[in-house]
């Protein structure tokens, strides 16, 4: 395969202790390697800049990568997306968590070759009717969008308070079904959410 680096840059989201697992999964080992580190070296064969989104730097020294921590600490998700796009020089940016152990170089080069209408700021992929968010493209043009949705929904007490699915529903998306490709399987967006969802993505990790 092609490896040759995009012009984007790419961010891992690592917002530190899962509460359904007790520990940072970003630090579960498979293969003799911390799961972040594993992710990083396959953003590094694709991506000239691959940057750390957490806010806990400390713990992420040992990659030699830039960290950007939140601008609005325990919002989820969408907060590192922010802190992203407001770190970003790049126009285009590689949006990944840090829980999906079975993404592959195939999925991330359709993702970011895909042809889009220029007015498109979001691309993320779907497979058998799910879409999977942080797995894509976020334009550095939507970062205002991204604050005034923050700003918004910090006194609400709602289900979607600054979710990523109520940014999805104001900014120009494209969700891309990905689920007939061949690199598509039933694993390919695989979340570790527990300690079973672990040792899964270990025991098949460690086999290939």
């Amino acid at each position: 395969m092609n490896t040759q680096k995009s012009n984007i840059t790419a961010f891992i989201l690592s917002g530190g202790k899962s509460s359904r697992i007790g520990t940072n999964k970003s630090f579960l080992i498979i293969d003799g390697k911390p799961l972040i580190q594993r992710l990083t070296e396959l953003l590094d064969s694709i991506f000239p800049e691959v940057v750390i989104s957490s806010n806990e730097p400390e713990l992420y020294e040992f990659l030699g990568k830039k960290i950007v921590k939140d601008f609005y600490p325990g919002r989820g998700p969408l907060s590192g997306v922010h802190s992203a796009l407001n770190f970003t020089t790049s126009e285009r940016n590689f949006i990944l968590s840090c829980d999906m152990p079975f993404i592959s170089l195939e999925l991330i080069k359709y993702i970011i070759e895909y042809k889009s209408d220029a007015s498109v700021s979001v691309i993320i992929p779907k497979a058998e009717g799910r879409i999977q968010s942080l797995c894509g493209i976020y334009s550095k043009n939507i970062l205002a969008d991204v604050e005034l949705l923050l700003v918004e929904s910090q006194d609400k007490d709602t289900a979607l308070k600054g979710s990523i699915h109520e940014l999805l529903s104001r900014v120009q998306s494209e969700i891309i079904d990905v689920t007939k490709m061949k690199f598509c399987h039933p694993d390919l967006f695989f979340n570790i959410n527990t300690s079973n969802d672990y040792l899964y993505a270990k025991k098949i990790l460690e086999q290939m």
